[in-house]
């Protein structure tokens, strides 16, 4: 900025200033005719109000009409989603109950089909070993018999020639005697 160089250009700058002070103090307050906060001043009141309710009416049909129904249509297609899901929840809830009843029927019945089949197969081989053990004791019989036949004629063909036995034997012994007697007594 270029310095004037006339006095009277020095007091035009120096009302400036002070024009510029002034106002400066006017808007910080600290001049005697200062203008009050805009919402506390009463002569503001009535176009306040006015701009209030066109504000809030405005604001009021953009809710009503546009926010409010997206927010209803959200909250009932999330509570038809939930409703559903909770049904299909239920179903298979339900079947998986359903799954599980069958399932321990089929472990209740192969338990009882392994028990029968293991109790068959157990009567089977008692009976194979009933026929098997009868047989042995029949043949153990038959040969204890026959064994017992051949003992008894073995016997009985002993006990006949027992006598024909000793009849040789005491001859044998009769004539080892006698004939040391015969040399004794002649």
């Amino acid at each position: 900025m270029a310095h004037p160089a006339t006095p009277d250009a020095h007091g035009a700058v120096d009302a400036a200033n002070a024009a510029h002070g002034a106002a400066e103090a006017a808007a910080h307050g600290g001049g005697e005719h200062a203008a009050s906060f805009p919402p506390f001043d009463s002569s503001l009141f009535a176009s306040q109000l006015v701009w209030f309710v066109i504000t809030f009416g405005a604001l009021y049909y953009i809710v009503s009409r546009f926010i409010v129904p997206k927010v209803s249509s959200v909250l009932a297609t999330r509570a038809a989603a939930v409703s559903s899901d909770l049904d299909a929840a239920a179903k298979k809830s339900a079947s998986a109950e359903e799954a599980r009843v069958n399932m321990e029927k089929a472990v209740a019945k192969a338990r009882a089909d392994a028990r029968a089949l293991v109790d068959s197969a157990r009567a089977d081989v008692t009976a194979k070993l009933t026929a098997e053990q009868e047989a042995a004791e029949r043949r153990l019989s038959d040969r204890i018999g026959a064994a017992e036949t051949r003992v008894n004629e073995a016997r009985a063909k002993a006990l006949a020639e027992v006598p024909a036995i000793a009849d040789a034997l005491a001859r044998d012994i009769a004539d080892k005697i006698a004939p040391a007697r015969a040399a004794g007594g002649a």
